[in-house]
């Protein structure tokens, strides 16, 4: 109990002795405290703003990652534009070029028809024995018109015929001549049925065989063909036995 009392009697003694420094102790404290809340306060109120800040920053960048996603997809497809028109481009100078191409086809051709018709237009030198031939058959058409009174023809394909077989095998002139002495008659004709088309045997002593077909009616005879009887037939079969 006497150490007790003792050490408040001294406890009062220093404060009596040193009251300033108790009263600053004392006012210290408090004013410590009030400083580190206000501090805590104003830190948390910057992290308040700070989080707001924060939150508004990612929604920013979110909507930057879409429209950078936006603009990329527009990109691709403008990549992809490119490349098609590239490829259309490519195919209109193709075809520019085709039409080039064809357009010097076309002349081309032209020019090569212009040349056709003027070969055909203009009359090939003949062969002697087409000339031969020619004078031969103006010469017999000319003989039997005065002979009989019959008005003689002669086609331009018997012409041909004739003068391909005559330049061949010259002995088919003859038998060609032997053969014209039967067309005084029609009896003498082979006629065919249901045709005004009459066929004359050629026989030589050479056993070459071949045929002339021609139309007669009362006052003209033309000699449309002349050769092999079988290839002939064929023909005139195919196109229906029409002469002309």
């Amino acid at each position: 109990m006497e150490k007790g009392f003792r050490d408040i009697e001294e406890y009062f003694l220093s404060v009596a002795e040193n009251p300033k420094k108790t009263v600053q102790h004392k006012n210290v404290k408090p004013q410590k405290k009030i400083d580190l809340n206000r501090k805590i306060r104003n830190l948390n109120e910057k992290l308040r703003g700070k989080d707001a800040k924060i939150r508004h920053l990612y929604a920013e960048i979110s909507q930057l990652t879409k429209k950078i996603e936006e603009l990329e997809k527009e990109n691709r497809e403008l990549s992809r534009f490119k490349e098609d028109k590239t490829i259309v481009e490519n195919y209109k100078q193709q075809i520019e070029n085709l039409k080039e191409e064809i357009a010097c086809l076309k002349s081309e051709i032209a020019e090569k028809d212009k040349k056709i018709k003027s070969y055909e237009s203009s009359e090939l030198p003949k062969s002697r024995v087409e000339l031969f031939i020619e004078v031969a058959l103006n010469s017999i058409a000319t003989n039997i018109t005065v002979k009989n009174g019959l008005k003689v023809l002669f086609s331009k394909r018997f012409r041909k015929d004739i003068a391909k077989e005559v330049a061949c095998r010259p002995f088919l002139f003859e038998s060609f001549m032997s053969a014209l002495s039967r067309c005084e008659t029609t009896s003498k004709l082979l006629k065919r049925d249901k045709q005004d088309i009459y066929r004359i045997r050629v026989t030589s002593p050479y056993g070459e065989f071949r045929a002339i077909y021609t139309k007669l009616d009362k006052e003209t005879i033309k000699f449309h063909r002349f050769g092999q009887r079988d290839d002939i037939y064929k023909e005139l079969d195919a196109s229906g036995w029409s002469l002309d």
